[in-house]
Order: structure tokens, then sequence, then C-alpha cells
């Protein structure tokens, strides 16, 4: 039985990382699926080759939100005769077809103060009206989708979680490629470095990260912090911390996937402060990399890093530094975790998350007999 699904992948291109690593990790999966599957993917602005006998790209030509959720998508899901369209946060004004949202988490409800005025303004009012209209919510951990279900009092049914996978920064490279690049971005290839990712705004908690490694460096570790990512809102907060000891801190700005996989290869200690992760992509690539890993007991962390990583509590700059001091100096303690790191990596696949995001697509669609289970 063939199902036609519509993928709105209009973030692919535009940095925006944790949703764009989804969306290409779901279309590389949907390929290695056995099902009747023709997947229609819509994109703006970078073009999306086709992965395989799968999908097949088609440009929006708007690059307006509300050029592509008024018309655009409503009109493919018409004139491509979609079973079911999947879109992510946010769903068209109308479709011709039942609906599938991808929500990755519901932060903005409980800490308003990450977010700009807008984005919050525009968040607060499309998601909630988004899930009422479709057929089916995704969302990447069961603490999300805890919080969805009694958030907005919706079908314990009808949120289904779907774990992510690490993305195209999780490939392997050699050694000498990874010091080459690290090399190109200004980054001493012989220095011992800590390691975050994640974008330039208050939730990452970077401030209180940059603290603890100014602690560690007054015990007498000569490591350095390097922080991969774009800025966002109030990154002038992260840049003016940086500044005070610009010598020990190097911030790169967004970087390609070889880029960063290099970084990741490279660092001594991958740190993971963010005060809330509705997963963790950047924890999985680094794991995938043997890179020990310390991460903040919050959000969705745990569920994803289980027991391949050491916890701090982010509110506390000295439990971060403790716990980063410990890493670096305990040999016996990174290998234990780079060993644990790189099983934990494994059990997460974008094979796994498509197929079972292709039983999502086919319950919205109406159908009861998934073609899988039948088999």
């Amino acid at each position: 039985m063939t199902i036609r699904v519509g993928l709105d992948a209009h973030m692919v291109g535009s940095r925006e990382t944790g949703n764009e690593t989804y969306v290409l990790g779901l279309i590389d999966g949907f390929e290695t699926v056995e099902q009747d599957l023709e997947l229609e993917v819509y994109y703006q602005g970078q073009f999306i080759h086709s992965r395989g006998d799968h999908s097949r790209p088609h440009r929006l030509y708007g690059s307006s939100p509300w050029l592509r959720l008024g018309f655009e998508l409503p009109w493919r899901s018409f004139q491509d005769r979609l079973d079911v369209l999947h879109t992510t946060y946010t769903a068209p004004v109308w479709a011709a077809c039942p609906l599938v949202l991808t929500v990755h988490d519901i932060s903005y409800t409980q800490h308003p103060e990450w977010f700009s005025s807008r984005d919050l303004s525009v968040l607060s009012r499309s998601v909630p009206w988004s899930m009422r209209r479709a057929a089916r919510v995704i969302t990447v951990s069961e603490l999300c989708r805890t919080q969805i279900i009694d958030r907005y009092q919706l079908a314990s049914d009808k949120v289904v979680c779907i774990h992510n996978a690490a993305g195209p920064a999780a490939q392997p490279i050699e050694d000498d490629e990874a010091r080459q690049l690290v090399s190109e971005l200004g980054i001493d290839p012989d220095r011992d470095y800590v390691l975050a990712v994640g974008n330039l705004q208050p939730r990452k908690n970077l401030l209180r990260l940059i603290e603890a490694m100014a602690i560690v460096n007054a015990t007498g570790l000569d490591v350095d912090l390097v922080v991969v990512g774009p800025e966002h809102y109030r990154a002038e907060l992260v840049r003016t911390a940086a500044s005070t000891v610009s010598s020990r801190v190097r911030l790169t700005g967004y970087l390609t996937h070889r880029q960063l996989a290099a970084c990741y290869a490279r660092a001594k200690v991958f740190a993971f402060p963010s005060l809330f992760e509705g997963f963790g992509i950047p924890a999985l690539e680094a794991m995938a990399h043997g890179t020990p890993v310390a991460c903040a007991r919050a959000g969705a962390l745990p569920e994803v890093c289980g027991d391949a990583a050491l916890y701090f509590d982010p509110l506390d700059g000295s439990s971060i530094a403790a716990a980063l001091q410990r890493l670096l100096e305990d040999s016996q303690l990174q290998a234990e975790l780079a060993a644990a790191g790189r099983e934990r990596e494994r059990q997460f696949t974008w094979h796994l998350a498509a197929e079972k995001t292709l039983d999502v697509y086919y319950a919205a669609a109406g159908h009861t007999v998934m073609p899988r289970s039948a088999a």
C-alpha cells in the first residue's frame, strides 16, 4: 500500500541547526525503509538532491512563512494528492489531507524569558492551534510528550514520542583532517579544549559554562573552551562574557557538518550545560566521536544520555566546574564514558525514527493496519 507524504523542509539550509538536522535525518531514514512511500519534499533556498527512490524535491517559491503556510503548502497538498502533510511546529491554514505536526518541545510555556517577544508571540499562538488541527503530533522525547499532553490536554494516543538520532556531524573523521580543519578555525589542535555546541541564547546556559571554565583554569588545568553555534536571542551576553577571558574562549559561529565533526573529534571533553533540551542531538554526536560527555541533569538529557554521561547541576557553576575538572583529570573515567557513549549513540538511528514516523503517517491517514505489522 503506497502512501504519499508531503514533508515541509523549508528550514534546510537556513542554519536552524536542530530542526534542519531532524528533517535531513528523516529524509535519509526514509530511504532505508522498505514500505511503498512517495515522499514529496518541499524546500526553500538550498536545493535538496534526491537521496534515493522514495523522495522527490520541490522548490517553494515564496520566502515568506505566510505565503508558505497560507498558500503554497495548502496548494501542494491538493495538487500533489497527498495522503499526509508533515510540518514542524506550525500547520498550514488549510490542507487537503490529514496533518502530522512535529513539536520538538514547548519550553516557551515554562520559560518565556528564553525567547524574544516576537518568537514567544508566534509560538504561543500557532503551536496550540496547530496541534489541535493535527491528526497526530510527534515529539522527540517522553519528557516532552508528557509536557505536551499535560499542558494542552491532548489525547494520549494523539501524541507520539519518536527519538532523534545523531546528525551528519557524527560521521567519522581522520585525525589529520580534523587537525587541519580546527587549525583553519583558529583553534590550536595541540591544546586541550572543552567543546560546547548550541545557539548563543540564554537556554544554552553558556554564561555559567564560561564561569565554570574560569574556576577550572584557576585550579591549574590548562584547557580552553570552544563554543560552536550561531548567534541567537541575547547572544551579546555570551560575547561579552567571552571577551573577558578571550585568550581562553573561542566562539566559532555556525560551522559546516565537517568542521563540527573535527571539533568533536579533537575535543578533550564535550560539555552540555543547557537548562533545557527536548532531546539533545549534540550529545549523541560527541559520543559518536568517542568524546566523553559532561552534561546537565535537566530536560531530556538524562533520557537521551542514560549512563553514558557525567551529570551536573546546570544552575550551579561550581557543580559544572567540579564535573569538568573531574572528567579532565581522570583518564580512566574518560575512557569509560567514551566507550559507553559510543554504545549509547548506536541505540538511536534515523532508520528507526523513519519507521516509527511512517507508522504515524499511516495512522494519521486512517489506515488501521500498518504495512510492516501486517507483514
